[in-house]
């Protein structure tokens, strides 16, 4: 199941590409995704991030999972690098929509 989210950095800009190339790496070192991939705008302090997440069927409480794990990966990984994003948990910062079901 392919999964975009979306999440917003509030803060100064500086250095915000060396943080975007160090979430890459970490996502690419990340078990139980596939294929992530980057979009971002560093005039704006948002990253795109999509990525595939392999589920055994496709009704809602599959793609609840694929959402939450997804979810959860990218947290972890902003945190692996020694990023943090406020307002993670109350759902202002991070978006997480299914695409298809690559």
């Amino acid at each position: 199941m392919l999964i975009a989210q979306r999440a917003v950095y509030r803060g100064p800009l500086d250095g915000f590409e060396a943080r975007v190339d160090r979430l890459m790496d970490a996502l690419l070192d990340l078990h139980g995704i596939i294929d992530p991939d980057i979009a971002a705008s560093l005039t704006e302090g948002w990253v795109d991030v999509t990525m595939v997440v392999e589920v055994d069927r496709f009704d809602d409480e599959a793609i609840h999972e694929a959402i939450r794990w997804s979810r959860s990966s990218l947290r972890a990984v902003i945190h692996a690098i020694g990023d943090r994003i406020p307002g993670w948990d109350d759902g202002q910062v991070c978006e997480a929509k299914v695409l298809t079901d690559a």
